[in-house]
């Protein structure tokens, strides 16, 4: 695949697998604990498309840079909702972290356990979410409702060692997440399609400045951004 760095600009260069790897590592690792918002947007920001998932908008590196930005974190986390509308797997290398306010959850992944699956919930919560996903999962009780309050949820993972954070979604939780202002970087990758679909903002929200630190784009014509929010 050729890719072609925009900021800071590169020359084209045709690359494939490990070679492809090394380069977004290069690019996207960031020292110490972070909090990563990874999504792909339509050019209208749609998050999702007609299918009701953002496999209508992936393509080019994306899955490539998806696996990378995983490597360099310690959990993935996502609402419910995206588990629920995604049908999620579990990563490779990292556990999956659901949020969820009422505990009502699909099935879980194929093959999670306690160790790779962790259900973050309200205590009060504990047992619907027990009775969803029975002994696959390790319930994180938290001390508030993660929907009013989302920074229980990083608090919960940092508790547990889990302090580079990647959450793709969906956007109800990405736009609590911006809107409390618990998001240091935001790694979008923008589909060149118009799309019908759920936003990336679900809700009310402020203005949130962010700086373009870096922007990638290859042969689909898919552009990569990292916009630093902590500028």
């Amino acid at each position: 695949m050729r890719v072609t760095g925009l900021v800071p600009a590169t020359e084209p260069a045709e690359v494939e697998g490990e070679a492809l790897r090394d380069l977004l590592r290069d690019r996207y690792e960031r020292p110490g604990d972070v909090v990563r918002l990874n999504l792909v947007t339509a050019l209208g920001g749609a998050i999702t498309g007609p299918s009701g998932t953002s496999e209508d908008l992936t393509g080019g590196i994306d899955r490539t840079l998806l696996g990378v930005l995983r490597s360099l974190s310690d959990v993935v986390l996502v609402g419910a909702g995206s588990l629920r509308a995604e049908g999620l797997g579990l990563p490779r290398r990292v556990p999956l972290a659901v949020a969820t306010g009422s505990g009502r959850l699909p099935a879980p992944p194929e093959g999670a356990t306690p160790e790779r699956f962790l259900v973050l919930c309200p205590a009060g919560a504990v047992g619907t979410a027990r009775d969803s996903v029975g002994d696959a999962a390790t319930i994180v009780p938290l001390p508030a409702d993660p929907r009013v309050d989302p920074a229980v949820l990083l608090a919960a993972l940092r508790e547990r060692g889990l302090g580079r954070i990647a959450c793709e979604g969906g956007g109800r939780l990405a736009t609590a997440l911006l809107a409390a202002g618990l998001v240091d970087e935001f790694d979008q990758t923008l589909s060149p399609v118009l799309a019908a679909g759920s936003p990336l903002v679900a809700g009310d929200l402020a203005p949130v400045p962010a700086r373009l630190a870096g922007l990638l784009t290859d042969a689909t014509g898919r552009l990569y951004a990292r916009w630093d929010l902590r500028a």
